[in-house]
């Protein structure tokens, strides 16, 4: 089992030296609005390397016999770089999605504690003992502190994610426009690699093949995936921007928008693909903001919902003018995607599927 998990840390070594290169040497497009984006580029790509360094800085220290003394300094280690990594980890994953999140004094203070209580720590074990009251008292402290910062973090990106949600369905009309789904499976897979750590404080030393082979599938992975996010970002850069405050919709200036946005529906403008507000505000010469704002409030709807009602009973008086058009057509009409969005999306409206409502309704 040794000898597997000494295989699989030094495969770790290189795969994190591939992404550590990958990520600081693949050019990006230059855009202002990426800024946020290259800052935590770089600190993702040094948070690599540091894992990586003290990864097996931490495997080469341990003798061979695997002493008890060896054991509580791999544990220490462990927590360390976990406290260190979720994190980092975490900062990078929700400035992707929100580009004005990050923050150097955040940081500095999430990097200092663990620095502060792995210092303590290994103080207390080398005065005292494993066995001491202080020590033990510390190591605990360590512990919260690291399940704290796990939890806490994960709580922060979910909370973040929803806000990213709203916004998202506040722009696009098209369910496929979420292109950073990913950015969940990979803090929820960073979350369970902090559990794994925790665990391991407790298990057997084998049991860090496990983490070993896990840490092999995330990281390149991610680097991936956080690569081609660069030339990702011009469809979705609305949204990943700071959220912008609601502007009050004004009683007078609602019927005046009212009036538009009705003709703009009897027109059936919404049939346009591709469809997002900034299109419909430029195409009723108001402002992005106002017209979501009267939207949520007007119609109490979001943006996708609205254009998505307004197709779905279009499509629902297609179905009954055209009883012998397939049901496959008319949901490209009203542009609805594919045949599972449309259905969907229709039984989620109306309660029953397209083929149903036509024959409840065709009696």
């Amino acid at each position: 089992m040794a000898e597997i998990y000494y295989l699989l840390t030094w495969g770790t070594f290189w795969l994190m030296l591939l992404c550590f290169v990958f990520l600081l040497t693949v050019s990006v497009p230059r855009r202002d609005d990426l800024r946020s984006y290259k800052r935590v580029r770089h600190l993702l790509a040094w948070g690599v390397f540091f894992l990586m360094t003290l990864v097996n800085l931490t495997e080469l220290s341990m003798s061979d016999s695997g002493t008890n003394d060896d054991i509580w300094y791999t544990r220490l280690m462990t927590l360390w770089i976990g406290a260190c990594v979720a994190p980092v980890f975490s900062i990078v994953n929700i400035t992707l999605i929100n580009s004005h999140f990050f923050s150097w004094r955040n940081l500095v203070r999430d990097l200092v504690i663990p620095l502060v209580l792995v210092v303590g720590n290994v103080f207390l074990f080398e005065i005292f003992s494993a066995k001491s009251l202080a020590f033990l008292f510390a190591y605990v402290v360590f512990i919260v502190y690291y399940v704290f910062v796990v939890v806490a973090y994960t709580v922060i990106f979910l909370r973040n994610y929803r806000q990213y949600s709203i916004r998202l369905n506040n722009y696009f009309s098209e369910p496929g426009s979420n292109l950073l789904k990913w950015t969940v499976t990979t803090q929820f897979l960073a979350t369970s690699s902090g559990i794994m750590a925790f665990v391991s404080l407790f298990m057997p030393h084998g049991w860090l093949c496990v983490f070993a082979l896990f840490l092999n599938i995330l990281y390149p992975y991610y680097a991936i995936r956080f690569i081609n996010y660069a030339f990702q970002f011009p469809v979705i850069a609305p949204v990943v921007e700071e959220v912008m405050e609601e502007e009050p919709v004004v009683r007078d200036s609602v019927f005046m928008l009212e009036d538009i946005v009705g003709e703009w529906e009897k027109e059936k403008r919404y049939l346009q693909p591709e469809l997002n507000i900034e299109m419909v505000a430029h195409e009723l010469s108001t402002n992005r903001t106002y017209l979501s704002s009267y939207i949520n409030t007007c119609k109490n709807k979001n943006f996708k919902e609205w254009i998505s009602d307004l197709r779905i009973a279009e499509a629902q008086r297609l179905l009954l003018s055209e009883p012998k058009t397939p049901i496959n057509e008319i949901g490209e009409r009203v542009r609805f995607s594919d045949k599972g969005n449309f259905s969907t999306r229709f039984s989620k409206s109306v309660g029953m599927s397209p083929s149903l409502w036509r024959k409840t309704h065709l009696k």
